[in-house]
């Protein structure tokens, strides 16, 4: 969204005292404000840092920092738009503005109707160039996606397959001469392999569908939400493993989305369950934060998980060395609750050491104030 002049703050850079006095005065004839003067290239990159001016108006040659050089680094810092200014035009001061990201140049002393014209474009061109940006960042993030999804069919997908194929076929040859036992176990194999490959198609289909869905935020019933994971999705686990659940005694309300929040429960519980102690302590609690934010969190009495490995933690399609040895997995469960929970305006996060056990957390909004309207998910 392109802003109105009055929004728009410009720092001046200019060592000569009396041309930025004269700047200053046409940056406010023409509607913008000042958000600070700097006498030199470190200066201009510092007060960019600290002020984060919409625009910086940059003489191009002053003592120890350059223009060119100043505005490389404000780039590779802070990026935002920087005009130059220059006492004169020249071809190859005009490539090595843009080489350093230039949105535009002035030649001094610049007359209103220029320096206003100059500022619309490098605010416009900047503005281009971040979307742009983002564009290209989504781009690789997908094609990463894209090849993990394609090395995922072909692992987690092809291999149970294979394995069903093998059994049916196996079956179909020598059912004749099979006791009931080898029967019923084949056929159980089958089955249980089938309902793994439909629970990673789900998990697939639903980290595509978060990504492009947009749904409204509404204050949660947590304990009614928590409950249904426990009581009708991870039941079998918990009596599988006689695992011991404790609740918090009271909720904090957060928005967010019923379903997918539901998800996030059901990974990080169901994670707990799966690599925690034998048998598995596992504590659900929650913070209210001071950010108008609410963490909630699921601790495990586990072997912990090291550093190195909580950085992969909620990347997709990532095998963790503990998830190997119980079983592997196909590293969706946590993608997908980062990527829900960063949709509804929160973040992820895990706090663990080795032989400590792990914290796993999420964070979502608190209620608006009355008066306000929801907002809808899709950052």
């Amino acid at each position: 969204m392109v802003k109105e002049h009055k929004d728009i703050r410009v720092l001046i850079v200019e060592d000569d005292y009396l041309v930025a006095e004269m700047i200053k005065g046409l940056v406010r004839e023409a509607g913008y404000s000042v958000a600070g003067e700097a006498n030199n290239g470190q200066e201009a990159v510092e007060m960019t840092r600290s002020l984060r001016p919409d625009v910086v108006l940059m003489d191009i040659r002053m003592p120890d920092l350059d223009g060119i050089e100043a505005t490389r680094r404000i780039q590779a810092e802070c990026p935002t738009p920087v005009i130059i200014l220059t006492a004169y035009e020249m071809p190859e001061l005009v490539e090595r503005a843009a080489e350093a990201g230039v949105a535009a140049y002035l030649v001094k002393p610049p007359d209103l109707r220029e320096l206003d014209r100059s500022i619309g474009i490098a605010v416009a061109r900047f503005q281009d160039l971040m979307e742009l940006r983002r564009l290209n960042r989504e781009l690789e993030k997908r094609n990463e996606e894209l090849d993990a999804f394609a090395h995922t069919v072909a692992h987690d997908l092809q291999n149970p397959l294979a394995l069903i194929i093998g059994f049916a076929e196996a079956l179909r040859r020598y059912h004749a001469t099979m006791s009931k036992k080898e029967f019923e176990e084949s056929l159980e194999i089958i089955e249980r392999t089938g309902r793994k490959m439909s629970r990673t198609i789900d998990e697939l289909l639903l980290l595509a569908r978060v990504r492009d869905e947009e749904v409204t935020l509404e204050t949660l019933d947590m304990g009614t939400i928590v409950k249904e994971v426990i009581q009708h999705r991870l039941n079998h686990l918990i009596r599988k493993y006689q695992a011991d659940i404790i609740l918090p005694d009271r909720w904090p309300q957060a928005l967010g989305y019923g379903p997918w929040v539901e998800e996030v429960w059901y990974n990080y519980i169901s994670n707990a369950l799966q690599y925690g102690g034998r048998p598995p302590q596992v504590e659900l609690g929650t913070d209210v934060l001071p950010n108008g934010m609410v963490r909630f969190w699921v601790r495990d009495n586990g072997a912990g998980i090291s550093p190195e490995e909580q950085k992969n933690l909620f990347i997709p399609f990532r095998r963790l060395k503990r998830g190997q040895e119980r079983g592997g997995g196909h590293g969706l469960g946590l993608s997908i609750a980062r990527r829900i929970v960063e949709k509804l305006g929160g973040e992820v996060g895990v706090e663990s050491e080795v032989g400590q056990g792990s914290l796993f957390y999420f964070t979502l909004p608190q209620p608006p104030r009355r008066g306000r309207k929801p907002a809808r998910s899709g950052r």
